[in-house]
Order: C-alpha cells, then structure tokens, then sequence
C-alpha cells in the first residue's frame, strides 16, 4: 500500500546520481529512513530518491521541503541531525546548507564553474574545408532537445547520414527516444538511430554508434552553417546542415546549445 502522502509534513529528496553514489549517499539515505522508521515518523514523513540534483560538487546531497532547503556534504550523522531537527521544526543546520529560500547565493566548498563553449575558431577542415568551428554539448540532455527543436523548426533543415541519402527534415515524423540509448527519427518509411545517452566503456560496438563530439560550424565557400556529430574515435556519424545563416533552427543553436556565442565572420 502506497503511503498517503496528504498526512506527510515533510519531504526529503536525496541524490542517487552517480557523484552522490560514490561520495556515500546510499549510507546517507539508510540512515536517515532508519532514524524516520525507528522514531515513529515514518508515516507522516516521505522520502525519495531522485537522479542527479546537478551538484556534484557537493555530493552527497538532499533538498528538504517544505522550505527549499539544500544540504551539502552528507555523512549518515549529519543526516541524522538535520531530519530531527527539520521535524521538530527547529532551525535548519545553517553550517551544512548549500542554499535555502530567501538566500541571494548558494555556499558551496567546492564551486565549479559553468562550462561553456569556446569561441568560433578558423580550420581548414579536411571534410568542411576552410570553416569556423566550435564544439557544443553531447550529453542526451543536449542532444534531444536539440532534435526536439530541429523537428518543430524543420525549414530549412537537412539531416545527413553517411551512406544514406540526404533527408530533408520536414520528412521526420516523430523523434523518439524511449530506447536505452538510442534516439529515433521516424519518417514514413524509415528509422534513423543515433546513440545519445552514456554507454558502457566496454562496449566497442556502441562507443563506435555513440555521438560524443558535436560541432557547430560555418563553411566560407558555401556560407552554410550547420552541425557535425562525431564518435570519440573522430568517424562522423551524421551532419545537419541549414540553408541560410538566418534559419531559425540555427538561431536557436547558437543562443540555447551554444549559449549565445556569436559567430565572428571576421576570421575568415
């Protein structure tokens, strides 16, 4: 029987993201629903396990509601004193918050910067020829929307796969990506599959079909613009290609996907 969670007071989110995992997270939530359980507070209390919070830097971590409250550098002890204390509605243990409602900034000890692409730069690119180029972002939580969006904008829009024949995007149907791994682009009469999502190491076969290099670039003799989507091993996998510098799929890449680097013609 699930828990009635209209009775619940508080709630407690714990990181199970790979970061939370290796620096204990799992001894962090044990003891944290061992003290809820062996305290009679297990019933009007919830706590979940959720993916990656998106601190890793300070892992192992936990979000307390009600109040958005952060914690920061979990141990099981810690933990402990931080469920009384919420439950007892006493104040937060300030010393080990990352951030609470109301607070200007986060407090963090271990604080990485934001990483952001690097600015166009001139290659003579033996596929490209002479080109600006930079490199975007490959994880699936880039590489999705970005299909996503090629799907909705698709004017202008050509896909290509290496020994398949060019695709203009207004042929895709449907992007779906429901598989473990892979991404489809559906048409009426075919499937094309590309491998976004982080692969096993050892798995030759599918480090060979996975995109981990995604470049933006700009050819000068052709004044197009596009994305090339590479392996770790430097095989082109695909190329989308946009017919004008103005195509609105190509704003949306260099404003959301690239966070808003300008294209710098003068280089060339």
């Amino acid at each position: 029987m699930g828990k009635n969670i209209a009775k619940t007071t508080h709630t407690f989110f714990f990181c199970d993201g790979g970061s939370c995992q290796k620096a204990g997270g799992e001894q962090v939530i044990r003891a944290a629903r061992a003290y809820l359980r062996n305290n009679d507070y297990w019933n009007n209390t919830h706590t979940i396990k959720t993916r990656c919070n998106g601190r890793c830097e300070d892992a192992p971590t936990c979000i307390v509601h009600p109040g958005e409250f952060w914690y920061k550098e979990l141990t099981p002890k810690k933990i402990t004193h931080i469920v009384k204390g919420h439950i007892n509605n006493d104040c937060p243990l300030e010393t080990e918050l990352l951030y609470k409602e109301g607070w200007k900034q986060q407090i963090s000890n271990k604080e990485i910067a934001p990483i952001k692409p690097k600015p166009f730069e001139f290659k003579a690119d033996e596929e490209l020829g002479d080109c600006l180029i930079t490199r975007g972002f490959s994880s699936d939580q880039y590489l999705y929307p970005l299909f996503l969006f090629m799907l909705e904008k698709q004017e202008g829009v050509t896909l290509h796969v290496p020994n398949k024949t060019h695709l203009a995007f207004k042929e895709i149907k449907e992007v779906n990506y429901s598989k473990e791994y892979t991404l489809e682009l559906l048409t009426k009469t075919d499937c094309l599959e590309f491998t976004i999502a982080a692969v096993p190491k050892d798995d030759k076969e599918l480090q060979q079909l996975k995109i981990s290099i995604t470049e933006y670039f700009y050819q000068k003799e052709t004044t197009q613009t596009g994305i090339r989507f590479k392996n770790k091993f430097g095989e082109t996998l695909g190329k989308i290609e946009f017919d004008s510098i103005n195509t609105e799929a190509w704003k949306y890449c260099t404003k959301i996907q690239l966070q808003n680097l300008n294209l710098d013609l003068t280089q060339l």
